[in-house]
């Protein structure tokens, strides 16, 4: 019997509703998706990736143009023989669009009991826009 194995994540209407605020860019297929929630409140976002067994060391997260994206990498044993494997070694990527009342410049990222817990905060105030234009 033949089994296809997918590696997307399975689409609910939740996470259509935080697509929406974090939209999901696809990757290659060399990457697994890691499992994470966006939690929002009036401050900040804060996503919480689960990243269990991954040093801090090979975690990467990057912001370009309005996207965060984390890489990480879960190094294998090659010492160990399994009787089962369960876990999954190898790379973990997942990209995130940014909403535009974040603070780009003061994301805090954290790594505590295998999550990673990135703080986004929103913009306190935002300018309005307000004056009168010369005509020349």
């Amino acid at each position: 019997m033949l089994i296809k194995r997918f590696q997307t994540e399975p689409i609910s209407i939740f996470d259509k509703l935080f697509d929406d605020l974090f939209e999901y860019n696809s990757i290659n297929s060399e990457y697994r998706i890691p499992l994470y929630d966006v939690i929002e409140n009036k401050d900040e976002f804060i996503i919480d990736m689960i990243l269990a067994g991954i040093k801090k060391e090979d975690i990467n997260i990057d912001i370009e143009n309005k996207s965060l994206t984390v890489i990480a990498e879960r190094k294998g044993v090659d010492d160990i023989k399994f009787n089962k494997k369960g876990t999954y070694y190898g790379k973990f990527k997942r990209v995130f669009n940014l909403p535009d009342d974040v603070d780009s410049d003061n994301i805090d990222a954290s790594l505590s009991d295998g999550i990673l817990k990135i703080k986004i905060p929103k913009i306190k105030e935002r300018k309005q826009l307000k004056g009168k234009v010369e005509i020349k």
